[in-house]
Formats: structure tokens, sequence, C-alpha cells
């Protein structure tokens, strides 16, 4: 299953230069690839967290069509950027990466995340909340985590 959140802005950031930049203020451990100019970017960004190969999906969106198009959120004001990001669900690496650049991306613009799952719009210093519980899961998460992953190997 594919999940999405989105980064909503008053601004952009112009490169990647610029992005990665905003990553590393963070001081998170992803590496976005620089292969592409930003302007151009639609679609799977590869990256690297850690030594890890990963990406996500990421999609320069019409802001007036998306708020138009869900009326019933309320997005605070009128933002005049959205950044769209998607990943597999069963990627946690992609997870995590999607949320370290969008919450970057959020910080560096002055921007706001909303996360299609739970349905919450978040400040960037909430998002950085979601990223470390996605870095360092708690016992019980992992535990749960464990036991799904038997179950479904059980039934394979």
């Amino acid at each position: 299953m594919s999940m999405e959140l989105w980064v909503f802005s008053d601004r952009r950031l112009n490169s990647i230069a610029e992005w990665q930049a905003a990553i590393d203020e963070e001081k998170y451990r992803l590496r976005l690839s620089s292969e592409t100019p930003f302007e151009k970017l639609n679609g799977f960004l590869p990256a690297h967290v850690g030594e890890e190969l990963t990406g996500f999906e990421y999609y320069h969106d019409d802001a007036n069509v998306l708020i138009r198009n869900n009326s019933d959120l309320d997005f605070g004001h009128s933002w005049k950027y959205v950044l769209s990001f998607r990943w597999l669900g069963s990627k946690e690496n992609e997870a995590l990466a999607a949320w370290m650049a969008g919450t970057a991306y959020a910080r560096a613009t002055d921007g706001i995340v909303f996360n299609d799952q739970d349905g919450r719009f978040r400040s960037a210093l909430e998002a950085l909340e979601v990223v470390r519980d996605i870095e360092h899961p708690s016992q019980t998460y992992q535990e749960v985590r464990l036991e799904l992953r038997r179950r479904r190997g059980s039934e394979s």
C-alpha cells in the first residue's frame, strides 16, 4: 500500500543543494541524489539513509487544485506550493527518507506537513517527532511489527 505526505509552503527551495543543506541542518543521515535538477523532479528520487540506497516518489503538485479537491480539510490558508511524497508502506527506509526530506523542507520554508494516514497537519517541529519515532521505534512497536511479520510468514 502506498503512503503519502504533503508539504505545504508559501516559498520554495531552488535546488537539491539547498534542500540537502536543510536536511544537513537537521543532522539527518539522508543524502538526496542530485542527478536530476530540482525543477525537473517528478517521480522516484533516489536517496541514501546512511549507507543504504532507498528513495521515495516526489511531485511538485498544484496547491490550489489539491486544496480545492480536499475541501473537507482545514489548510489554515491558501498555500502557494505543495510537494507530495509517496512510498511503499512496507519499506521502512522509504518512509524514513520521505519524512526526513519532507520535514527538512517544511522547516526550511516555514511550511506544514500533512500525513494522509492519520489525517493530521503538523508543524515542522511536530514532524520532527515523527522522524524520531520512525528512527527509534518503541519496544512495543517493534514487538508488534515482529509478530505481524511472523503471522504473514506463516500465511505464505
